[in-house]
């Protein structure tokens, strides 16, 4: 139905512009349409009006005929309604923007993007709403959400829309006493028989973690699972076991110490998430070029 609709809007763009180019000739040259489907779109708008002519031909030059001449003037404020109402969406101003993101990147990272934006946008509101990646993505497809900010392999669909900013490095962290702080790097050997402190479930990385250590048959122990990043930092800091955290989450912490993790499986970038039919207005596209931006950097 919108379909058909569109097409006969084009059906009236070139009536109108037939009568302004006063021939089929000129009309087609101006809409870069062969002079075929001018007339075709003529017809078929004169079928939609029960057959009668619109045009009539005086010379080289078309010519409205009486009921020409009365729906020419209908066609004239279509158009322009049309085009003030394209106008007035594509600059629709945006009260509001929605991202939910994971609470690692919405503590840490986020702040920084939200700070450039809000010196160009100060009027609006940006809502920040931390959930699990899973939520998140489907709360974009139901247009609950405008953006999702997330750590995880690049993530790849039909609707939305990835920009991967940045390759993430994780650490496993340790009091600053600890034996381990000597180590260069930690591999997932090094878990085996330890006390392990994680984030809730539903988190991508923790879900790596235990899947991987799972899948070597590692023994290990998880003795708390807890939603806040900087809780985690302060039992860890009690010594109640290790952690196993973004690198960027623990810059200038001096409670403890990280020990970069290897394992060549570990893949993760923070990425952008957007609807690809989102809209493209001047609000939601600046925000996009600063995550853009970074991507670059």
């Amino acid at each position: 139905m919108e379909e058909e609709k569109e097409v006969e809007l084009l059906y009236f763009k070139t009536f109108v512009q037939v009568v302004k180019s006063g021939n089929y000739t000129k009309a087609a040259y101006v809409l870069d349409y062969a002079q075929s489907s001018i007339t075709t779109h003529i017809q078929k708008l004169e079928t939609m009006y029960g057959g009668k002519r619109l045009l009539e031909r005086h010379g080289r030059t078309m010519k409205l005929t009486p009921s020409g001449e009365l729906l020419y003037g209908y066609a004239e404020k279509m158009l322009a309604l049309y085009e003030e109402s394209q106008q007035i969406l594509n600059n629709q101003e945006v009260k509001t923007i929605r991202i939910g993101t994971i609470e690692s990147l919405a503590i840490y990272e986020l702040p920084h993007v939200l700070a450039e934006f809000k010196k160009r946008y100060p009027e609006v509101r940006v809502q920040i709403i931390p959930d699990t990646e899973a939520v998140i993505i489907d709360k974009i497809n139901n247009k609950e959400l405008d953006f999702g900010l997330i750590i995880d392999k690049p993530f790849i669909s039909e609707r939305i829309q990835s920009i991967s900013i940045k390759k993430q490095k994780m650490k496993v962290i340790v009091p600053p006493d600890h034996t381990y702080t000597k180590k260069t790097f930690f591999t997932l050997a090094d878990f085996k028989d330890e006390t392990i402190i994680l984030t809730e479930e539903g988190c991508t990385y923790r879900a790596y973690l235990l899947n991987q250590l799972e899948r070597n048959y590692i023994d290990f122990t998880l003795s708390m699972e807890l939603s806040s990043i900087e809780t985690i930092k302060k039992a860890v800091h009690n010594k109640w076991g290790i952690g196993f955290l973004p690198e960027f989450s623990i810059e200038g912490h001096d409670q403890v110490a990280g020990i970069p993790f290897q394992d060549e499986g570990f893949h993760f970038y923070s990425q952008l998430l957007y609807r690809k039919s989102s809209s493209q207005g001047p609000v939601f596209q600046y925000l996009i070029n600063i995550f853009s931006r970074k991507a670059s950097v």
